[in-house]
This record gives structure tokens, sequence and C-alpha cells, in this order.
């Protein structure tokens, strides 16, 4: 099994990337309970410390996974790809060929494609949803069953000549840092503020 270094920017890009999904979580979690919130608003400081612990222990998960994968993990051989119509709508994809990967709007057929590898003599699949998959990078550890295509990171990598990882991080990422950062000191703000 062969390690490699893994970049800073890895968990820094991790506790720093936007997600809609997290926020909107932070939204609910404060209008739902907001008749609880003012009748006992003691609960308020505790409420919103335990949000950021949450945040952060899902983000430390993420960041541990894309660690192990980094430092362990092979590109791997596709077998075969089903592919199948999951839904059609509009959505931010990211989708990759070879190891560039797009990010962006797409509306149309949004595909489930479940991909066949062979990694450690043991065959495995990883179902991706998004545009129909073509030639990306998959990553896969080679003793646990644990594999990312390159568009699930959200970051540019490549797998350099002399084995170490380069990692870019997009511009657009960096407006969406700034929206997480703003989000956290809010709920900062609130836990003390509330103390």
């Amino acid at each position: 099994m062969s390690t490699r270094r893994v970049p800073l920017l890895v968990p820094v890009t991790g506790l720093s990337v936007w997600d809609w999904r997290e926020s909107y979580a932070v939204f609910l979690a404060f209008v739902i309970p907001i008749l609880l919130l003012t009748t006992v608003p003691v609960l308020l400081p505790f409420f919103a410390i335990g949000l950021i612990a949450v945040g952060v222990g899902l983000r430390a998960r993420r960041i541990a996974r894309w660690w192990t994968l980094l430092r362990f993990a092979d590109p791997v051989v596709i077998d075969a790809v089903e592919q199948s119509v999951a839904e059609r709508g509009t959505v931010r994809l990211a989708h990759a060929t070879g190891w560039r990967v797009h990010r962006g709007w797409f509306t149309g057929e949004i595909y489930d494609n479940t991909i066949t590898y062979t990694v450690g003599g043991a065959q495995r699949t990883l179902v991706l949803r998004g545009l129909p998959y073509t030639s990306g990078v998959v990553l896969a550890h080679p003793t646990r069953a644990d594999a990312l295509c390159v568009s699930a990171f959200p970051f540019d990598l490549r797998l350099e000549d002399d084995s170490r990882w380069s990692v870019s991080v997009p511009p657009s990422s960096w407006l969406g840092a700034a929206a997480t950062a703003v989000l956290y000191s809010a709920l900062v703000l609130v836990a003390w503020w509330t103390l």
C-alpha cells in the first residue's frame, strides 16, 4: 500500500467549503424552535454551541475521509458502468473527465451511474449521481470499501509524476469560504452574546 503526503490545503478547504445543506439546516434549526427559544432564552447559547459542534464534527469527518483516500488510495481502472435516469431538473453539478472537473449548472436528465471497478483483487461499486459518467478518475482505498471520483472533492486534484498531489481551489470556492466564515461567525456571536 503506497502512502502520499496530503497537502494542507485539503483540510483548509474542507473546513471552509460552502455547503448549502448545512446553511439550510442552521436556518431550520433556528426557525422551527423559535417559540421554545423565545420562551426559554437560556437555551439559546447552548443551541448555538451545539450547532457549531455538529457542523465542525461533520466537516472533520469529511476531511478525515478525504485525508485517508488521498494518503492511501490509487486511481483504479473502471470495469463497467451502468446508467439509469434518476430525475430531471436544474442542479449544480461537478463532472469529471479524467482529472479535469467542470463545475456548473445543468438542466436535464440526472443519472445514477453505478461504476464497477477492481481494487486489491476485489470487485467493488461506486454510485455517482450527475451527468452520464465518461472517464472521471476514481480513487479507491486498497483495503477498505471506500472510493470517490475526483468530482466529489471541492478542489481540483491531480497526481503528479512524482506521486505527489497537486491541489488547487477554484476561485469561486473562496466566495463560499467567506459565506461559511460569516455563518459560523454569526453562530459564535449568538452564543457569546446570549451567554
